[in-house]
């Protein structure tokens, strides 16, 4: 698909801005390093284990300098609209590299993995909850359901890595809404 395919479609552009909403900690209409350092000192927050910190900070780093930077360099002044979001990862994700895809699925095992807390091989409901309040820094039992249900496609009240790794990557690489409840990882879409 091409990028214009992405950004034509108005369910691709409300994931966006949905995740360009939560993302953008300070609320200052742009997605920074700042915010995603933010992001990871959270994510650190839901491990017991400190040997992984770094390797979250590294991970996040890598989220905003891959898919929301267009794979571009940054620096403390990178600075990326709303805008600028769905343009780069639109053209991120109509890549034919397999290895973009294989970075979202990267990123996405690692994601699980800090989920996961309890090391079940497994994501319940609660520590979906916990995860997504501190993700975003904003505690909504009902959005977080919404997610859990929307990923938890085999409804056994728990998430596999596999539907995880799969809903993520049909809400980044897949433009259009062709199911009737696609995978919504973030809860219920911004307003457009």
């Amino acid at each position: 698909m091409s990028p214009e395919q992405f950004v034509s479609s108005s369910f691709w552009r409300a994931k966006m801005k949905t995740y360009f909403k939560l993302m953008d900690v300070d609320k200052n209409g742009v997605l920074t390093l700042s915010d995603y350092e933010e992001i990871a000192n959270r994510l650190i927050q839901l491990q017991s284990d400190s040997s992984k910190d770094e390797e979250i900070r590294k991970m996040c780093r890598s989220l905003f300098q891959s898919f929301m930077a267009g794979g571009e360099p940054v620096d403390d002044n990178t600075q990326i609209t709303e805008e600028d979001l769905i343009a780069k990862v639109a053209k991120m994700v109509s890549s034919t590299e397999p290895s973009v895809l294989e970075v979202g699925r990267k990123k996405n095992e690692i994601f699980f993995d800090i989920i996961d807390t309890d090391h079940s091989g497994q994501i319940s409901r609660e520590e979906y909850r916990k995860y997504l309040a501190i993700y975003t820094g904003v505690e909504q039992p009902d959005h977080a359901d919404q997610a859990f249900d929307s990923i938890d496609s085999d409804k056994s009240g728990s998430i596999s890595r596999e539907e995880f790794v799969e809903a993520h990557i049909q809400y980044w690489f897949e433009p259009g809404d062709d199911r009737e409840n696609p995978p919504l990882p973030y809860g219920q879409l911004a307003d457009s």
